[in-house]
């Protein structure tokens, strides 16, 4: 065990390189341990309270009015996923009442809108306490391990990409829960990229708030100011194109005299809008895809928007958006939560606009995840049982106030929009996003050939240290 533990805790430096190029970036470091990461993908199948949504005749006790401690074992795994939440109660063991959930998240619950009142609710109608824990950004997997190492794990934690350092500090969910995750309840795509050899590290509901699709973000009043076309009418009416997304930059960059009209959360987001990553995984082995021709296209034309001024130098700085430097900001939807703390000039204003990300001629829309945000149970957890019950409740949109979540109609529809999506993509290749295609001295890459023969090594190193990593599992 402690061998074990001696070779995670050699992986947290280059975690800690991997959580610097988190969608929230390098800049608002100082600011992500009071930020929510939290965010529904819309589940057609079933009832609305087939996730586990509160209804009026749920109690702490279940339908009987106690604990159905008889049927608490009685129920298959894949039965469980199709309970209404009524029925998934009353058969919950009545061991469970009076034990708590240890929840480590690296944002308090007040930044995910309406939460702590779905948290009391779900203590009130169940009997399990919830005991949620904030941890500094930065030193997260670190204190993870040391919570493990120590006996002292909390029971849920959070992923914001499918790390295989921060999955070997975690269990099989199928296993530590007695349950198979089989349900359509459960996202696929999050599933598939926290699924190594057979083994289930994360999970997210598909009827939740709580991801994080990569949309484009705009100002109201700097577009109608700039006599431009709204980007949600472009959207509607089908038009809304990644040419015309450059035209509209450009455009912009000229009627204000400007340096660039988009500003992205990485430099190659086109990567992102093409489904494209540097290492892929089959589910058993990791693999450098850095040469695949279709990157080399997508490196270069990331570099090409910077050298015609199409992109700006700057990333994540969100309040050049709320002030109308530059007219488009690609990044997660988090910004148009309603308590999430980005673009509070632009949400007091009414302002704050969202679309998707435009489509790309001649291919098929890929919803880009720009995070992977999933729940794990850590090794050593004390009541992984209750984990089940806590993620059916908690991720459950149908618990949440959907018009107050979002900052207006149009950001919960492109929400809706987003996660129903069945073509979606997760990142894998966290640590090497192309931030740097501009070096320290300012020189920017010649080719894309140039930079990814340059960073190539590193990503073999990588790919070397992930399969490593995964072996040990």
């Amino acid at each position: 065990m402690k061998n074990n533990f001696t070779r995670i805790l050699s992986l947290l430096l280059a975690l800690a390189v991997i959580m610097s190029f988190s969608a929230c970036g390098k800049k608002d470091k100082a600011k992500l341990k009071n930020a929510d990461d939290m965010t529904f993908e819309i589940d057609s199948e079933g009832n609305s309270d087939e996730n586990g949504s509160a209804d009026e005749t749920g109690t702490a006790t279940g339908e009987k009015g106690k604990g159905n401690s008889k049927d608490s074992g009685s129920s298959s795994s894949k039965s469980l996923d199709s309970l209404s939440w009524k029925k998934l109660l009353a058969q919950m063991p009545s061991s469970l009442r009076g034990t708590t959930v240890k929840v480590a998240s690296w944002n308090p619950v007040k930044d995910v809108t309406g939460a702590q009142k779905v948290i009391d609710t779900f203590t009130k109608v169940t009997g399990i306490k919830v005991k949620w824990e904030q941890i500094n950004y930065d030193q997260y997997d670190q204190q993870i391990a040391a919570y493990i190492q120590a006996g002292n794990s909390p029971d849920v934690f959070r992923y914001q990409h499918s790390s295989p350092a921060r999955m070997a500090m975690g269990q099989d969910l199928k296993k530590a829960t007695g349950q198979d995750f089989a349900g359509s309840i459960w996202d696929k795509s999050t599933k598939d990229v926290f699924t190594v050899n057979g083994k289930l590290y994360g999970v997210n509901l598909a009827n939740t708030f709580n991801m994080q699709p990569m949309v484009v973000h705009y100002s109201a009043s700097t577009i109608a100011n700039n006599d431009m076309e709204d980007p949600y009418v472009l959207w509607k009416s089908g038009k809304w194109t990644y040419k015309k997304f450059k035209e509209m930059c450009d455009d912009f960059r000229v009627k204000t005299h400007g340096t660039g009209g988009w500003m992205s959360s990485y430099r190659v987001d086109i990567m992102s809008m093409r489904g494209l990553q540097l290492i892929t995984f089959d589910g058993k082995k990791f693999k450098n895809n850095a040469k695949n021709s279709q990157i080399l296209l997508a490196v270069q034309e990331a570099i090409n928007c910077y050298k015609k001024e199409t992109m700006t130098s700057a990333m994540r700085e969100h309040k050049y958006l709320e002030n109308g430097t530059f007219v488009f900001f690609t990044d997660n939807i988090i910004g148009s939560r309603r308590t999430d703390f980005h673009f509070s000039t632009l949400k007091a204003n009414g302002d704050l606009r969202v679309v998707p990300l435009p489509k790309q001629e001649g291919q098929e829309f890929i919803q880009p995840m720009h995070e992977s945000e999933a729940y794990g149970i850590p090794k050593g957890a004390k009541n992984p049982k209750a984990v089940y019950y806590y993620l059916r409740y908690y991720l459950n949109a149908d618990n949440y106030d959907a018009n107050t979540f979002f900052v207006n109609d149009q950001a919960l529809e492109v929400y809706k929009w987003c996660i129903s999506q069945k073509n979606k993509f997760h990142y894998y290749d966290v640590l090497k996003d192309l931030d740097d295609f501009v070096t320290a001295s300012g020189t920017q890459a010649s080719d894309a050939k140039t930079y990814i023969d340059k960073i190539s090594p590193q990503v073999d190193a990588d790919v070397k240290e992930w399969n490593r990593v995964i072996s040990t599992f």
